[in-house]
Formats: structure tokens, C-alpha cells, sequence
């Protein structure tokens, strides 16, 4: 794990990911330039200590803040933390309701040709949203998504709605996000993505979040 924090202060100050050593273009995460999330990095980090702690506060309904996302009508919805929301599709029309829900941001990791991305981000942006997307998918998500959910959670505190176009995506991501904030194992973060996500997802996804973790 020590070796991946050393990735951290290059993703939260926004830089290419393509000056790092050993990436080249080809390897630069998608929209890196233009939707990265320009943080401190003590924000998520006071050395190795993580401190998003409001951020991932228990789920369960005995141990829970008072004040907790609202419910929302998408797919596969699920409180992640207390301040964390997760699920599928939202529409145009959902999204100009969230401000009166609580909600303050949308992480969304659906690509910008999925039907329905556009009318997203525009909505967000008639309602006072704050919208990031972090683009990706079943197949190719990787460590640094999750870094770039970190720092996002870490820059936006209010109730934030990670989403993509079933919660697949979500489940995954978030098992790393949760990784590299609490120092899970690779099996750990494997049994969060099978266990702790917004629905159930192939074993080829759980195993990726293990191998992402892997040193």
C-alpha cells in the first residue's frame, strides 16, 4: 500500500496521470485533464492515517447518522456510508429534485456516450450540483478511479450520489476507493466489492479489485 500513497498528491492536485513514471499516453486515465479533482492531499491523508472517517461512517441501520442520503428512486440504490449514496441510472428530472433530497454532488462513472450522460451533467449544472465524472467501465476500472473517488469525497463532504448505469461499476470502484482510504487487504477489498456494493457483481470484477490492490 505504501507504494500506491505515493500516486495520491499527483491524482488529487490534478495532474496528467501521463507524467508519472511508467505511464505513457496510451495509459492516461480518460478525462484525467478535464474532470480531475484539485485537492490538498493532506484532505484525505495526514501522512498515512486516512482521514475521510465522516465519509465512511457504518451503514448499518443501528449505527447510522441522523442525517443520512435520501432515498432515491434508481436502480439498485444503497446507502454506502453515511454520506454516500450508490446506484444506477438517475434521470434529468431526478437530478433537478436532489438539492431539496440533501444531495450536493454527483460522481458518475458512466462514459460521456452512454445514453443519457449529457442531459445528466446539464441538469446538475442548472441545479447547483456539483457533477464529476470519473469514466469507466466493467472491464478497465483501475486503482486510480479510486483515487480520484477519494479525493473527490475528500473536496465535496455534503451527500454525494456515485452512480453509473446499474451500481456494477459502483460496487466495484468503491471496494478500491475503500481500500486505499482504509488500507484494506486485496482479499478484504474483494470481499467489499462481492458483499458491500449495490448489487451483486461477476466474480471476473471482484477478482480486478483484488488484482488492483495487489502490489
Amino acid at each position: 500500500m505504501q507504494t500506491r500513497l505515493l500516486l495520491l498528491p499527483a491524482l488529487l492536485l490534478g495532474v496528467s496521470c501521463s507524467i508519472m513514471p511508467g505511464y505513457s499516453d496510451d495509459d492516461c486515465c480518460e478525462g484525467c485533464t478535464d474532470d480531475s479533482v484539485a485537492v490538498n492531499e493532506s484532505t484525505v491523508f495526514m501522512g498515512e492515517v486516512p482521514i475521510l472517517n465522516h465519509l465512511f461512517q457504518s451503514s448499518n441501520p443501528n449505527d447510522r447518522d441522523p442525517d443520512l442520503p435520501a432515498s432515491l428512486d434508481i436502480p439498485n440504490f444503497t446507502i454506502l456510508t453515511g454520506k454516500v449514496s450508490g446506484g444506477g441510472l438517475i434521470s434529468a428530472e431526478q437530478v433537478a429534485e436532489l438539492p431539496a433530497k440533501g444531495y450536493t454532488t454527483i460522481i458518475n462513472l458512466q462514459n460521456e456516450s452512454e445514453p443519457g450522460v449529457k442531459e445528466e451533467r446539464a441538469a446538475a449544472a442548472d441545479a447547483g450540483i456539483t457533477y464529476i465524472s470519473i469514466p469507466c467501465s466493467g472491464s478497465n476500472f483501475t486503482l486510480e478511479d479510486g483515487y480520484r473517488v477519494a479525493a473527490a469525497l475528500a473536496e465535496n463532504p455534503g451527500h454525494t450520489l456515485f452512480h453509473c448505469r446499474s451500481g456494477g461499476r459502483v460496487s466495484a470502484v468503491w471496494a478500491l476507493t475503500r481500500g486505499i482510504v482504509e488500507g484494506l487487504s486485496p482479499e478484504e477489498a474483494a470481499a467489499v466489492a462481492a458483499n458491500e456494493g449495490c448489487r451483486p457483481i461477476p466474480q471476473r470484477m471482484i477478482d480486478r479489485v483484488a488484482s488492483e490492490l495487489t502490489p
